[in-house]
């Protein structure tokens, strides 16, 4: 299968992230890399924060709260659960297929200007470029019905929200830098 009919396919089909639809604050950044004749965008997010239990890995978490914008004191708030709940702030994450490693190579110059941590995921079936935003926080949040985090909970809300402002700026950055290259 060519690449153009690739690209067609992948972009025809649904969703299926948990979330079940593309981040509102990612979608322009998607956009301008979809009508690049060399890219195509496989997945997205444009960072979250939420609070967790389980034994931490990807298919053993269980999610209590999640949410793609600023939080307030409230998100931090649960019912009793028993153990440990964790709470975690993941970066921007994107992944883009690539025509070919000259395209790959081409993009990676560009983007690790903004996200140092970008790179090859997969060059096996298709070429995939990985952009990874550095913004990450985890730790303990309550162990049972005992709150771990001691201080104000507004200066860990304003260092959450901090964090998620910072991601999004810069998804708007890269979304302006990828335009304009197409226009030139």
């Amino acid at each position: 299968m060519t690449f153009e009919n690739e690209k067609k396919t992948y972009l025809g089909k649904m969703d299926k992230s948990k979330k079940g639809e593309i981040d509102p604050k990612i979608k322009s950044l998607l956009a301008a890399f979809n009508v690049l004749p060399e890219y195509y965008t496989t997945s997205s997010c444009s960072g979250r924060v939420y609070l967790w239990r389980g034994s931490g890995k990807k298919n053993e978490l269980e999610w209590l709260k999640m949410s793609h914008d600023l939080i307030d004191l409230d998100f931090l708030k649960i019912n009793t659960y028993n153990g440990l709940v964790w709470l975690r702030l993941e970066g921007m994450i994107l992944h883009i297929a690539c025509r070919n490693l000259d395209a790959a190579n081409l993009l990676l110059e560009k983007v690790r200007q903004l996200y140092k941590k970008s790179g090859i995921l997969s060059a096996s079936n298709k070429i995939i470029v990985e952009i990874r935003g550095s913004e990450f926080m985890e730790m303990p949040l309550y162990n049972g019905e005992k709150l771990l985090f001691v201080g104000e909970g507004d200066w860990l809300v304003g260092l959450i929200n901090q964090k998620l402002e910072k991601m999004w700026n810069g998804i708007e950055k890269l979304t302006r830098e990828i335009a304009e290259a197409n226009r030139n």
